[in-house]
């Protein structure tokens, strides 16, 4: 990319996005699998779902969510500087 003439700061935000998306795809289908989980646990060992729609239920759902955002746009900071700091010969050379 940089090759064709992007910009450092573009190659990084293209890194940073893919990271994001996949952070809030992969968070989203996690909290929900959270939940389902949760529902059929409380279902089989209490006879009863009462308890699993609560506020604080939510409320952990929602911070593990935002936990696993955070965590990918973190790991996803290294990888976008590596790559816009390659020298394009160098990539170019290695392809």
């Amino acid at each position: 990319m940089r090759s064709i003439g992007t910009q450092k700061k573009e190659v990084m935000s293209m890194f940073i996005y893919e990271a994001a998306i996949i952070g809030v795809i992969g968070s989203i289908i996690g909290g929900v699998l959270s939940i389902l989980a949760g529902y059929a646990v409380s279902a089989l060992m209490l006879g009863s779902t009462k308890y699993l729609l609560t506020t604080a239920n939510a409320l952990s759902v929602v911070e593990g969510v935002t936990f696993g955002i955070v965590i990918c746009l973190l790991c996803g900071i290294y990888p976008a500087w590596q790559a816009a700091n390659l020298n394009p010969i160098d990539a170019l050379r290695h392809e």
